[in-house]
């Protein structure tokens, strides 16, 4: 497998990818971003070496 990194293409509905964003800014890595978090999730769905799954934020807040 090569080492490119050319832009890949994911779609799904504009909520769903409004609530990844919103989970991806509370997540407990300073670091984490979009591409980030799923890289490193598809590196574990296909069984990468040493791969982990990102570390899911706390749900956000709801006021009752």
């Amino acid at each position: 497998m090569g080492k490119t990194t050319d832009v890949r293409r994911f779609r799904t509905t504009d909520d769903l990818w409004d609530a990844f964003k919103e989970a991806v800014d509370r997540s407990p890595d300073p670091e984490a971003d979009m591409s980030k978090v799923l890289r490193a999730f598809v590196r574990w769905y296909v069984h990468d070496p040493g791969a982990k799954l990102p570390e899911r934020p706390d749900p956000p807040e709801t006021s009752h």
